[in-house]
């Protein structure tokens, strides 16, 4: 498992020595720029780590029970499902190192680890292997989201709820928009060069997708009606994909760089059986299928997309739907 320190760091992130994961694999050190291009997936019950070696190796356990894992350019890391404390992979199976306590999230892009605090009071990114400890870059969020563009968060409760995005430097944030509307934004994610939201249905049940890539101004890129409702977004290297959910079926989307021009890639039936796509690489876009009308968690297998139509291949499973990838 995960190295268990005696006493759970309750509130923040502490750097700490090399420790490793007692349950792996043999194997030798692989390159990290593998990273960018693969995917990592919690063993059904939480209870390993694995990488995906591509299609002629198959999978390598390369850690013991983890609960979230995040993988990206930044490197492959994985928290402790007992204390919450986050792990960094040195490349070799077994060999992991902890860096930091609890956080109420975790979230990776454009080469950097970003947390939130326990309590939502702070937003700290870590510093590397060279400097190590954690450095805080901003006050209290709400929630946290990081891609090839940066980290974007949110405006804690009983605020506006605005979306601010890190500019580089601690404490250095700008306001770049928040919903239409009054309530909170159903989702966001950070791409290539933009962000993506998906705000409130107004009060005709119209729901705008919109796009920011810098100054003050959203662009509309998908506009549905009542009928429709879009649930959540993914976005990377790899494109921009969400989840449409409408009053018969529900499906995952494709866009294809014009407003309101987007792709069906897969489909799920009235059970929830069917293709969830989770996570892009900087090449490739990942997903896990499940099967929920027999209730069988282990029916669950990763995924990965063809880029064309509906084609997806199986590489392998069970797996816990937990996914992770990036660039």
């Amino acid at each position: 498992m995960l190295y268990k320190r005696s006493t759970a760091v309750a509130a923040a992130f502490i750097a700490a020595a090399a420790s490793p994961v007692l349950t792996a694999t043999s194997a030798g050190a692989r390159d990290i720029p593998w990273t960018d291009q693969t995917v990592f997936a919690i063993g059904p019950t939480d209870n390993y780590v694995a990488e995906w070696m591509g299609l002629s190796q198959g999978w390598t356990v390369i850690g013991g029970p983890a609960s979230e894992i995040y993988a990206g350019s930044a490197g492959v890391f994985a928290t402790n499902p007992s204390t919450g404390d986050i792990y960094k992979y040195n490349g070799t199976p077994g060999s992991w190192t902890e860096i930091g306590g609890p956080g109420a999230q975790f979230a990776e892009g454009g080469g950097h680890l970003y947390g939130l605090a326990p309590d939502d009071s702070y937003v700290a990114e870590w510093n590397g292997p060279a400097q190590g400890g954690w450095t805080i870059i901003g006050g209290p969020a709400a929630d946290i989201y990081a891609g090839p563009y940066g980290l974007v968060d949110t405006e804690p409760a009983g605020s506006s709820g605005d979306i601010r995005r890190y500019n580089g430097t601690p404490n250095s944030w700008t306001d770049i928009g928040g919903p239409e509307g009054f309530a909170s934004l159903n989702d966001i994610a950070v791409g290539s060069g933009a962000v993506y939201r998906i705000n409130p249905a107004n009060s005709a049940g119209v729901t705008v997708v919109d796009e920011w890539t810098g100054g003050t101004t959203w662009t509309p890129i998908l506009t549905v009606g009542s009928s429709q409702h879009p649930g959540s977004l993914i976005a990377g290297y790899d494109g921009v994909y969400l989840d449409d959910v409408t009053t018969t079926s529900d499906a995952y989307l494709k866009y294809n760089g014009t407003p309101n021009n987007w792709s069906q890639i897969s489909s799920i039936d009235y059970y929830g059986d069917g293709l969830y796509p989770m996570v892009e690489s900087t090449t490739s876009l990942y997903g896990a299928t499940l099967d929920n009308a027999d209730g069988d968690s282990a029916s669950t297998d990763v995924e990965i997309y063809s880029g064309s139509g509906s084609s997806w291949t199986d590489i392998g499973g069970p797996a816990n739907p937990n996914l992770a990838a990036g660039g």
